[in-house]
C-alpha cells in the first residue's frame, strides 16, 4: 500500500501505477490541512503501508510526521517536493509568511512531483518498473499538453488579476503571469479596512468574481461579492481530479474579463 498526504497525489500515483497499488490518502475530503488530526482508524492503514509519499510543506504533515513514522518504522518515506522551486516570503510581501505549500496547483511543479513519485514507486516495486516507466512518460506528455493549453488560453488575457479568499493559487499565478489578490492574509481574517480596500480595488479593476476554497468561511467573500455586484465561485485545490480542477480554474479566470 502507498500512503499519500492529499487527494491530488492519489491521482498522481494512479497516473503512474494504475491499479497496481492500493492508495491510502491521509487528508480526507473537506478536511483542513492546517489543523487536521489523523484518526486512530487511519493508523491501521498507515501500519500496512510500505511507502509514504509526502507533498512537502502542508502543516499536518509536519505535525504528524513523527507519529506516522513511529506507527510504521519500516515504511519508507519520500518527500516528492525535493525539486520544488518554493515561493518563500517574509511578512507583508506577497500576503503570506513562510513557505507557500500549494505546489501541486502548478503543472510545472507537478512534473517535478511526478518525477519523485515515479522514482519512489520504482524503488518500492521494481518488478513493475516497465509499466511505471511507460505510464510516467505518457503522463508527462499529458502535463505538457495541459500546460500549453492553459498558457495559450491566457495569451491575450487583459485582466490578469483575480480575487481569492485563501491564497492557494500562488504557483498557478506564477506559471501564467497572473496576480492573485487574497482576502485572507497570513491565515488571518481581513480587517474592515482591508475589506474596503479590496472592494475599491475590485471596482477599479472591474473584477466581478471571488474564488473561495471549499471548506472556508463565506462571510467575508460574500460581503465583497455583494459590494462589487459579483459572485462567489467555489474551487477545490484538494480535489482528486487534478487536471479537471486546473481547467475549471482557468475557465473561471477567463470569465472574469
Amino acid at each position: 500500500m502507498v500512503c499519500v498526504s492529499i487527494l491530488p497525489q492519489k491521482y498522481f500515483v494512479e497516473k503512474i501505477a494504475g491499479d497496481l497499488v492500493d492508495i491510502n490518502v491521509l487528508l480526507p475530503p473537506g478536511a483542513n490541512p492546517r489543523y487536521y488530526s489523523i484518526m486512530p482508524s487511519q493508523m491501521k492503514e498507515i501500519s500496512r503501508s510500505s511507502v509514504w509519499l509526502r507533498i512537502g510543506q502542508i502543516p499536518f504533515e509536519k505535525s504528524w510526521a513523527q507519529k506516522i513514522r513511529q506507527t510504521n518504522p519500516k515504511m519508507k518515506v519520500y518527500d516528492t517536493s525535493v525539486q520544488a522551486d518554493w515561493i518563500i516570503s517574509k511578512k507583508d510581501t506577497v500576503n503570506f509568511k513562510g513557505v507557500d505549500p500549494h505546489i501541486w496547483m502548478s503543472p510545472l511543479e507537478v512534473k517535478k512531483i511526478a518525477n519523485e513519485s515515479y522514482k519512489a514507486l520504482i524503488k518500492t516495486l521494481p518488478e513493475d518498473s516497465v509499466i511505471f516507466t511507460a505510464n510516467y512518460k505518457k503522463w508527462i506528455l499529458e502535463i505538457d499538453i495541459l500546460n500549453r493549453e492553459i498558457k495559450n488560453s491566457f495569451k491575450n488575457l487583459l485582466q490578469r488579476k483575480f480575487i481569492i479568499f485563501h491564497p492557494s493559487l500562488t504557483y498557478f499565478a506564477r506559471d501564467y503571469n497572473l496576480e492573485q489578490i487574497p482576502i485572507e492574509i497570513e491565515g488571518k481574517e481581513p480587517s474592515t479596512r482591508q475589506i474596503r480596500d479590496l472592494i475599491d480595488l475590485a471596482k477599479r479593476e472591474k473584477l466581478h468574481i471571488v474564488l473561495l476554497q471549499r471548506g472556508f468561511n463565506m462571510e467575508n467573500a460574500r460581503q465583497i461579492a455583494c459590494e462589487i455586484n459579483g459572485k462567489i465561485i467555489i474551487i477545490d485545490p484538494f480535489d482528486e481530479h487534478w487536471e479537471k480542477q486546473l481547467k475549471n480554474i482557468s475557465s473561471i479566470i477567463l470569465s472574469n474579463q
